[in-house]
């Protein structure tokens, strides 16, 4: 869990409605080793958005008439799809209802994805560990050790088969069954999450180059850029392979592996990017900027948005960008098409620049928004942009959370916890 300052900047501090008493925030039991835990609790909590100019507006979504489309099912790569939009056809929680809550042996970074008949989840661990647990109760089915901590989402086929990247500098196949496939050796940590090209390729970034391996276990090409690739590559409807670097520059890739184009934003790219449904390319940087780059890789707007955006964008179906950001304060914000900030969301900071909200939230299908934060805990906002609910967990939520096609949410946490809130 992260310190919290002593003392916080009076623009910082995010007011809390209501009476202690009355509103106190409860902290779940930490799972222990004698089986899931079923506690029923629901947390509330009434924000205000921080004031800064141009991010004081409500954090609410345009009316829309059902919009693009969404993911069917529960997501099997990161953000559920190869353009990492985050939306999902499912309406999720209402309250904070637990379902059951069960520890898995190390810190989870990364989302929680599932098998194709969505009975079986997966997380990977810190602790460098894959665990498959039973979506009925979280029961652990398996658990296989891969040698060093896994910060990659799992990457699910069709036929059950996982695939994995580890700080080992491995990418890893997995059967359904946990059983190790075949382990495939590069040159840098392979941290980020994969995804299937559309020739079935499994493309996934490892130190400064993105790969593209067959699924027998052979490299088909390497592409290396001139910084460390922390984004997990997202794919165009063309094809594309687009992901960014710390040498500043967004890339896009032909299917194999050859330089299409790149773009220098003059600063890291360390979060994936998310293509839009018209094919534009959205990015967070370091300069605390979203960035819309046209299909071909034209620059078209840059949009302030206060902090430092490091994990993976999301867009809603209305066609608005949708990102989380660090401090002073962190918050997510919802970006048009256009370029304009609708409006933003604002949780209690440190002050700290390196303190925040690590990615956009997941959309459902009323446009309700749902997204962890580092001061360990998962929120829920309705389309209105008013917190539904916030629910704590005992370390911080970096990784994006998982929507279910019954409305189950999975809350994944640095805790050594995963969580399943109820519908």
């Amino acid at each position: 869990m992260h310190a919290r300052l002593a003392a916080l900047p009076l623009a910082v501090v995010i007011v809390v409605v209501g009476a202690a008493a009355a509103n106190r925030i409860l902290r779940p039991p930490a799972g222990g080793a004698g089986g899931p835990i079923s506690t029923p609790v629901t947390m509330t909590s009434s924000l205000a958005p921080a004031a800064s100019s141009g991010l004081a507006a409500p954090l609410r979504a345009p009316p829309f008439d059902g919009g693009a489309a969404a993911e069917a099912g529960a997501p099997r790569m990161i953000h559920g799809s190869p353009r990492h939009v985050h939306r999902s056809a499912a309406r999720g929680p209402q309250a904070a209802k637990v379902g059951w809550r069960v520890p898995v042996g190390g810190a989870v970074a990364a989302q929680v994805t599932s098998s194709p008949d969505e009975q079986t989840l997966y997380a990977a661990t810190l602790d460098g560990s894959v665990v498959a647990l039973a979506r009925t109760d979280g029961a652990r089915r398996w658990t296989t050790r891969l040698g060093d901590r896994v910060y990659s989402t799992p990457l699910v086929h069709d036929d059950g088969t996982l695939y994995v990247g580890t700080d080992g500098k491995k990418l890893v196949a997995l059967s359904a069954g946990g059983v190790v496939l075949w382990r495939l050796e590069v040159e840098g940590e392979a941290d980020t999450g994969a995804v299937f090209a559309q020739d079935g390729t499994i493309v996934f970034a490892a130190g400064s180059a993105v790969h593209g391996a067959r699924r027998g276990g052979d490299l088909a090409w390497r592409f290396a850029a001139k910084g460390k690739v922390f984004t997990a590559p997202a794919l165009t409807a063309e094809g594309l392979v687009v992901f960014g670097s710390q040498d500043h520059h967004v890339y896009a890739l032909a299917s194999d592996g050859t330089l299409s184009w790149s773009t220098d934003l003059g600063a890291d790219v360390d979060g994936a990017p998310a293509i839009a449904d018209d094919g534009a390319v959205y990015v967070g940087t370091d300069r605390g900027e979203i960035v819309r780059l046209e299909p071909r890789g034209k620059i078209a707007w840059r949009a302030a948005v206060g902090g430092f955006v490091r994990g993976s964008l999301a867009v809603a179906r209305n066609g608005d960008v949708l990102a989380g950001t660090y401090g002073p304060v962190p918050r997510v914000v919802r970006v048009s098409p256009e370029g304009a900030i609708r409006g933003a969301f604002a949780i209690q900071g440190t002050g700290a620049r390196e303190f925040g909200i690590h990615g956009g939230p997941l959309e459902d299908a009323e446009g309700a928004l749902y997204f962890g934060a580092q001061d360990d805990a998962a929120y829920a906002l309705g389309p209105d942009g008013a917190p539904r609910w916030r629910f704590e967990t005992g370390a911080d939520v970096d990784a994006p959370l998982t929507l279910l096609s019954d409305g189950s949410l999975i809350v994944p946490s640095e805790d050594g916890t995963v969580t399943m809130l109820l519908p």
